[in-house]
C-alpha cells in the first residue's frame, strides 16, 4: 500500500497540474484579448505601447495580490507576461 505521504503529495501535484493548465488557459485569454487591442489601436492609427498604461497594470495587479507571494514577485510575473504579450504584438501576421 501507498504510504499516506506518497499519496497526499501525489495530490498536491495533480492540484498544482490543474492550476498551471488554468493559468495556461487564462494567459492564451488575455493574449487573445490584447491581439483585439492591437488591431483596434492599428485601425485607429494609436501607438501599440502605452506606458503609462503598463504601469497602473501593474499597479492595479498588485493590489489583487493576498500572499503568500511577495508584491515583487507579482511584478516579475506580470512583467515577463508582458514583455511576452508585447512579443505577439510586434507580429506582422496576427
Amino acid at each position: 500500500m501507498e504510504s499516506d505521504w506518497k499519496k497526499k503529495l501525489g495530490e498536491y501535484r495533480d492540484q498544482i497540474n490543474d492550476i498551471d493548465k488554468k493559468l495556461v488557459d487564462l494567459l492564451n485569454d488575455r493574449a487573445v484579448v490584447v491581439m483585439k487591442v492591437k488591431k483596434l489601436k492599428q485601425k485607429e492609427n494609436l501607438p501599440l505601447y502605452d506606458a503609462r498604461r503598463e504601469e497602473e497594470l501593474v499597479e492595479t495587479i498588485v493590489k489583487y495580490n493576498k500572499g503568500p507571494l511577495f508584491r515583487d514577485n507579482i511584478i516579475q510575473i506580470f512583467e515577463s507576461i508582458l514583455r511576452n504579450v508585447q512579443i505577439l504584438e510586434k507580429d506582422e501576421n496576427l
